[in-house]
């Protein structure tokens, strides 16, 4: 227990002292590695350069510049255009635009905090001038965002592929089913929380503007589809259909909508990668991280901890909920994933549960905490733009989150909604 009291020690003193996760992860492992092993110097420099040299990986970068580039394109305006265009009409359909629009753009980007700021920088100042208080606004921007981890293609799940030594594709869609109930879901809530509030409607789009609308909003629409058909198919890897919707933004930015020029797209690739450094610095140091646990055994000791106290597999996947929704709140979602993934594939895989339901039921648990106090990205982003408080509009977020927890619920009793899709599609 001493052993692993030095780490534990010093990553905790780190984490209060407010020390960005990356660096908490690393130089606790570090300490740890000259503290109680023989181990050189170089065995961090080598475990961390390992944990990013992955092929899949490469998927990350391109899918966060596709983001950018599509919000810096227009295409994130005519993609909630087209979204109107369905749900605008009903009573609160601008809330339900940010909601479907969040569902068709997590197929481009695959990144929930990318979805935040993108949408929300267009929706949040709109609802706010047509009545909707700017808590709400907020809270259905921030909430809303976080089907981007569950819609394929899921950057998270990149992440735990790389971890779990499963299949991204596979991955990609075993959360899906979870990602369109939670869309369902939301727009239940708002629907009823609208009529009580008597949120506006957007208005009903002429039929005669239909076709204009559909036609101009088309290149925006096409590309998630594309994405998701070439990984369907086989036509194409993950990391291949990463680099199509970086390729495709650009021509639709540049020679259909005409919103990008050189500046643009120079200040597009230096955001995105800034946001590949940090999501690869965590995953380097949560590498190190994950060989200081297989040093210890610990996977190995919480396996046989759970096939001896824990005979049902609800129960494992429970623990995992649970534990999941704990971290959520006090850890962002790409060390979360790659730490809990690292814990836990060895007990799910010692008990036979499917890695497709594992995934789908850790990710919808580490969604939420986007979304809590007091790490929340999707929930701060969305506050900031509404210039208002997190403890506010985290209040708001409430009856949204407890549909999520029906939705964990569903994934661990019925394994169908994981497992399902992806035997479907891929045998």
């Amino acid at each position: 227990m001493s052993v692993l009291g030095t780490f534990l020690i010093v990553f905790f003193v780190l984490l209060l002292l407010g020390m960005p996760i990356a660096f908490t992860l690393g130089i606790a492992s570090t300490v740890f590695l000259a503290a109680e092993t023989d181990l050189p110097m170089l065995y961090v420099v080598q475990k961390m350069f390992g944990g990013v040299d992955s092929f899949p990986l490469l998927a990350v970068p391109f899918f966060i510049l596709a983001g950018n580039l599509m919000n810096g394109g227009g295409v994130t305006s005519r993609l909630l255009d087209f979204c109107n265009i369905i749900v605008g009409r009903f009573r609160g359909g601008l809330a339900a635009v940010s909601i479907v629009g969040s569902m068709i753009f997590a197929g481009i980007s695959g990144s929930a905090v990318a979805d935040a700021s993108g949408l929300g920088s267009i929706l949040i100042p709109t609802m706010n001038d047509q009545g909707y208080d700017r808590e709400y606004s907020a809270a259905i921007n921030a909430t809303s965002s976080t089907i981007a981890m569950l819609i394929p293609p899921s950057i998270p799940m990149v992440l735990l592929a790389t971890v779990a030594a499963a299949s991204v594709r596979e991955l990609f869609f075993s959360s899906a089913a979870a990602g369109i109930l939670s869309g369902l879901f939301m727009l239940t809530v708002n629907a009823g929380l609208s009529v009580k509030r008597n949120y506006p409607s957007n208005g009903k789009v002429a039929l005669r503007d239909v076709p204009r609308l559909v036609i101009r909003c088309l290149p925006s629409v096409i590309m998630p589809a594309l994405i998701l058909f070439s990984i369907v198919f086989g036509w194409m890897t993950a990391t291949e259909a990463s680099c199509l919707a970086v390729i495709y933004a650009l021509f639709t930015g540049i020679f259909i909508y005409k919103q990008l020029n050189i500046r643009t797209i120079f200040q597009c690739f230096i955001e995105a990668a800034l946001q590949t450094a940090v999501v690869m610095l965590i995953v380097a140091a949560a590498a190190l991280l994950s060989s200081i646990m297989s040093h210890l055994l610990l996977p190995q000791i919480i396996a046989d901890w759970a096939l001896a106290n824990l005979q049902a597999k609800w129960a494992i996947l429970a623990v995992v909920a649970v534990t999941a929704l704990i971290c959520g709140c006090f850890m962002d979602v790409s060390p979360a994933l790659i730490l809990l993934g690292a814990i836990f594939t060895p007990v799910i895989k010692a008990v036979d549960i499917s890695v497709l339901q594992f995934a789908a039921v850790l990710c919808v648990s580490l969604s939420i905490g986007l979304y809590t106090p007091p790490v929340g990205m999707t929930l701060i982003v969305s506050s900031k733009i509404a210039e208002s408080t997190m403890t506010k509009c985290f209040r708001r977020c409430i009856p949204f989150l407890l549909p999520e927890l029906l939705l964990i619920f569903l994934l661990i009793f019925f394994p169908v909604l994981s497992v399902g899709l992806p035997a479907l599609l891929f045998g």
